[in-house]
């Protein structure tokens, strides 16, 4: 074997975010063989170690509305978030699941006993626009509290509300009621960024929602993206059932932070990293479970082979630490590979100023781009997007040639 080392390191600071919730499924406890809150920061420790992100700080910090008064105590959340941010480098958290407020087409949760609207449950004859005053006191009391100390601490640059997964758009209500809601949160303070994984642009959310989760494939136009972008909102990409067994080698998980890059995205997300139904070395499927994605509405269903997770339990092998995946190391490579683009486009702008010569550069990044391109075919099929693998391996050897060659 001959190796070639290069002549230049990586930063520890990550300039893309990968984040991967961390979860059971609904029987995955007894695969992990301890609770999640036990298992929680090995398996936050373990994605870091691969330059990939939890989705949020836990434990999360109590707090408690009583009487039209709010009781925090944030003495184990902010142990765990110094430990998150200042030593793993975490670059995101969404803020604790309390402020969470509905998914897909149900009505907004209750909060600490107040409910949203006016009737019953699921208020089908409520107005979704006016949320009543004694819901909004306490939610807005409670985040405000929370906002506050986390700008006191430094850290509010690295937090986002999540408000929403997967929102129905396409009902009416749905679409007044997230209105009213990102208001809510904003009245608060403007400066709060809101997140929905809403895998399009949905013109009627226009500065209500600050960071559009967008599937990568298509759903919208590039020029829309841009134009989002200029107008000062951010761009994550949502992933959801894309990261399966299918194609592990094409993985899109070693794709997406070239798309973040070519197209940038601020960070992809991805809904689940440790979530099992079945013995993950005994069948490659998951089981059915039943869901319910509007009031009343309930199905069966079984989401895709190895969809949401990516960490194996080391239990079944007989041993404590988790086990990596090849789409887990696929994940940290991609994220490696936007250091060398990210390095790459800085020395090139550095050294066309002093007037050097920087085609190396130019083709280099201009054949990493070509890799991916929106639209495309999706997560699922990633092998009709990269049909050779080695030729990341090809392009990655061109960048960092060309990383070498501006360093000197």
């Amino acid at each position: 074997y001959t190796a070639h080392v290069w002549g230049f390191s990586l930063p520890d600071e990550n300039h893309v975010a990968a984040i991967y919730d961390v979860r059971y499924g609904r029987s995955g406890s007894q695969y992990w063989g301890r609770p999640l809150d036990q298992m929680y920061p090995e398996l936050v420790r373990f994605l870091a170690e691969r330059r990939l992100s939890p989705d949020a700080i836990k434990p999360e910090p109590r707090i408690r509305y009583v009487e039209g008064r709010v009781e925090a105590d944030f003495t184990e959340y902010d142990r765990a978030a110094e430990f998150y941010f200042d030593r793993l480098g975490l670059p995101f958290s969404y803020t604790p699941h309390t402020f969470y407020l509905f998914g897909w087409g149900h009505p907004p949760k209750t909060f600490f006993g107040e409910q949203p609207y006016n009737g019953e449950p699921p208020y089908e004859e409520a107005d979704r626009s006016k949320l009543r005053p004694e819901y909004k006191k306490a939610y807005q009391a409670c985040l405000k509290v929370y906002w506050d100390h986390v700008k006191e601490k430094g850290w509010s640059d690295r937090i986002v509300l999540y408000i929403s997964d997967e929102p129905h758009d396409w009902h009416a209500h749905i679409g007044i009621q997230m209105k009213a809601l990102c208001d809510m949160i904003h009245e608060v303070d403007p400066a709060i960024p809101i997140y929905s994984s809403t895998w399009k642009h949905v013109p009627d959310w226009d500065g209500y929602l600050d960071v559009w989760g967008i599937g990568h494939y298509g759903r919208v136009a590039v020029d829309k993206m841009a134009e989002l972008q200029q107008a000062g909102d951010r761009i994550w990409f949502t992933t959801d059932g894309q990261m399966c067994t299918d194609t592990p080698y094409c993985a899109v998980e070693r794709l997406l932070p070239h798309y973040c890059f070519k197209y940038g995205a601020d960070a992809y997300e991805f809904w689940g990293a440790s979530w099992l139904t079945y013995d993950p070395y005994r069948y490659g499927w998951h089981s059915y479970i039943r869901q319910s994605s509007e009031p009343g509405k309930f199905y069966w269903v079984r989401y895709p082979n190895g969809d949401g997770f990516l960490i194996y339990p080391g239990g079944p092998l007989g041993q404590d630490a988790p086990v990596s995946s090849i789409r887990l190391e696929n994940a940290r490579e991609g994220v490696e590979d936007y250091e060398y683009l990210y390095r790459l486009k800085s020395l090139t702008q550095q050294a066309k100023a002093a007037g050097r010569d920087v085609s190396q550069a130019e083709q280099a990044l201009a054949e990493a781009g070509g890799l991916v391109d929106i639209p495309n075919a999706g997560g699922r099929y990633s092998s009709k997007i990269l049909p050779d693998p080695e030729a990341l391996l090809r392009a990655r050897i061109k960048l960092a040639e060309a990383i070498e060659e501006l360093s000197k």
